[in-house]
Order: structure tokens, then sequence, then C-alpha cells
């Protein structure tokens, strides 16, 4: 397990352990847990253009097409 010494502005830091404190969960879990988001957000995009290079862009379009209007009729 690595350690990692973070310097924030101080109403970032407050803003941090209000949001650990509503979720009740540490500081260090809460980093955690965003941590693993965002490194989990970065593999769905590399994978997403990686599929993207090799596919048909017409066809991309589309589906992104019919996910727009199935999330925005909810």
């Amino acid at each position: 397990m690595g350690t990692i010494t973070l310097r924030l502005p101080d109403d970032l830091h407050q803003g941090i352990e209000f949001l650990a404190a509503q979720r009740k969960v540490s500081i260090n879990k809460l980093y955690e847990e965003l941590s693993s988001l965002l490194l989990r957000s970065y593999d769905a995009e590399m994978r997403f253009r990686k599929r993207a290079a090799g596919g048909d862009r017409k066809k991309g379009l589309a589906i992104l097409d019919k996910l727009e209007k199935r999330y925005t009729q909810q």
C-alpha cells in the first residue's frame, strides 16, 4: 500500500472533510473511492477510444443518438 502527502487549499480540504463525514467514511476511504472512480473512468475512456478508432463513425453516432433519446425521455 502506498502513502501520499497531498497539499490542498483549506476550502477544498474542508469540503473533503464534510463530504467524508456525510458519507460516514474516513477521508482516506473517500480518496480511495474517488481514485478508483477516476481510474475506472479513464480506463473506460481509453477502451472506448481504441474501439472507436477502428469502428464505423456513422454506426457510433447512431448508437449515441439512441442513448441520448433514451435518457432524455426519463
